[in-house]
């Protein structure tokens, strides 16, 4: 079975490509595309932990910082068998559906720095997958860091100067070197998809990049938006 990742980034419709690739799960699991669900109980449209689980201990993400608000704090010493767990669940199902193809998506993934990381997100799905590529949209530098500075404000997360963090937007960030990017991604899986961000229909865009066709007016499903015309 062939194991794409999207990893983001935030800000290039990725709200609207989970929600689109939600609603429609039964229609592309008849395509062949498995889109996993229910993640160890959370229906998020976005697969969130797969960021969680995969972040050095010492990082942090959006998503990590809020989930350490709502659980216990063995939750975090227990994800490893967990997630294993549920994942192969996920692969056993897709495989009963007759799907040669299963994707997981997440934003947070981006906000991955480093070879170890993205190994470790990658090892997750290497029992079940005989093929792993990731797919990533790259928006240009400059409205990506302000409409993601735009959301950390609206989530109350301050800017940080500590430059490993993914709240450090000055033009030196890691976030903004799209060639180390690439470079990392390219070391761990088997194939890497860029593509570039299209404002209009992300949604059109991204599912014709990994071979299915979207359904209906995808034009208009524009979700999460920014004041500076993100999403």
């Amino acid at each position: 079975m062939k194991t794409i990742i999207h990893i983001g980034q935030h800000k290039t419709g990725t709200t609207s490509i989970q929600h689109y690739l939600q609603s429609h799960r039964s229609t592309l699991a008849d395509s062949g595309l498995y889109v996993p669900d229910v993640l160890l109980g959370y229906g998020n449209p976005s697969h969130f932990l797969l960021n969680v689980y995969a972040l050095d201990e010492e990082r942090d993400s959006t998503a990590k910082i809020m989930l350490k608000e709502t659980v216990e704090e063995d939750f975090f010493s227990t994800l490893p068998d967990l997630l294993r767990t549920d994942i192969r669940r996920h692969y056993q199902l897709a495989n009963e559906s007759g799907c040669e193809e299963i994707l997981w998506t997440n934003e947070g993934l981006y906000l991955l720095n480093s070879l170890e990381e993205y190994k470790r997100l990658r090892q997750l799905f290497e029992g079940f997958s005989d093929e792993i590529i990731c797919v990533c949209c790259l928006r240009d530098r400059d409205s990506y860091r302000e409409s993601f500075k735009v959301q950390l404000e609206g989530l109350g997360l301050a800017l940080s100067d500590n430059k490993d963090s993914y709240r450090y937007l000055e033009d030196d960030s890691w976030l903004f070197d799209y060639d180390r990017k690439i470079q990392l991604l390219a070391q761990v899986f088997d194939e890497v998809t860029i593509m570039p961000y299209d404002p209009t229909d992300m949604v059109m865009t991204f599912m014709e990049k990994i071979g299915y066709k979207a359904e209906g007016d995808t034009a208009s499903l524009r979700l999460n938006t920014t004041q500076t015309g993100g999403n």
